[in-house]
């Protein structure tokens, strides 16, 4: 059993103080209707896409990851033990969501202002770069996206609908060395057959692919510098994502989550999935100011 299952029985059988905050929660206004469905059949759906370490499905064929997990000790002291993952490709995500296939997305998706046009988010919960895998001896000598733009024959692929290739383009990647696939392994598929030269994902992907020990002939790109704005390097705020109308859900949540960092499971969840203290988002970092573009 682990750290982060001991965490959610500790959360379920405290006292009712949490339950209590979270029906408190409970508004009267439009947004109440997938908040009182998910408490009143202890259910709730959740948008997952393969990857580690946010949601995947594990060897015995469950959902883990560092968002699933965070899902679970949220609605833990609710009763809500019934939390159905469907996977889909990242790309569909929000649309997933909007056309109401599941209830929440929560796996591994950043913050922007763009998404924040379509669907709400909750308060942050990790801060984390891009990075490059290359094959191994790192060939063409990749530290950076302005290495990529200064060389016209190297071919980058991202994932289709992802910050890590939003971040690319962003530093100046031409769309014409750019490849989108709809997933790691067929990134990593393609880096090895020689069809393009580097896959750009966020830094705890790609250590968690590296981590994995079977992956052979590829390597990190260290040190690598990603997109620079306003002279700070940019980051990926990730988040839980809900409906426009859903904002009683959302303000649930957020208590949740802030009540799982002050009891310390976020950073026990942080720890078992190898994020480090450099992930950890900072205070005046707010769902609001990403939104607005000020991070």
């Amino acid at each position: 059993m682990t750290q982060a299952t001991n965490s959610w029985k500790k959360l379920a059988a405290a006292t009712g103080a949490a339950c209590a905050l979270l029906y408190a929660a409970l508004p009267t206004a439009q947004g109440a209707d997938t908040q009182d469905t998910i408490l009143k059949n202890k259910s709730v759906t959740i948008g997952i896409h393969n990857r580690y370490p946010w949601g995947y499905r594990d060897e015995q064929g469950q959902a883990a990851g560092f968002h699933p997990d965070l899902v679970r000790a949220a609605f833990a002291p609710l009763g809500v033990t019934k939390i159905d993952f469907v996977i889909t490709e990242f790309g569909a995500l929000i649309p997933g969501l909007n056309a109401g296939r599941f209830d929440m997305v929560a796996s591994g998706i950043a913050i922007t202002p763009e998404r924040c046009k379509a669907v709400i988010f909750s308060e942050p919960d990790l801060a984390v770069g891009d990075s490059l895998l290359v094959k191994a001896g790192n060939p063409l000598n990749i530290h950076s996206y302005d290495d990529i733009i200064a060389n016209p024959k190297i071919r980058l692929t991202g994932g289709r609908g992802t910050l890590n290739s939003r971040n690319a383009l962003d530093a100046g990647v031409p769309a014409s060395q750019m490849t989108y696939l709809g997933d790691a392994q067929a990134m990593i598929s393609a880096l090895m057959a020689g069809r393009v030269d580097a896959v750009t994902l966020s830094a705890p992907s790609v250590a968690g692919l590296l981590a994995d020990g079977k992956l052979e002939g590829v390597e990190r790109t260290v040190p690598f510098k990603g997109l620079v704005r306003n002279g700070v390097p940019s980051m990926m705020y990730t988040a839980i994502a809900f409906r426009q109308d859903d904002d009683a859900l959302r303000q649930a949540y957020n208590e949740q989550l802030a009540r799982l960092k002050a009891d310390g499971v976020v950073d026990t969840l942080m720890a078992q999935y190898n994020f480090t203290d450099e992930d950890r988002v900072s205070e005046a970092v707010t769902t609001a100011k990403v939104c607005a573009g000020e991070f």
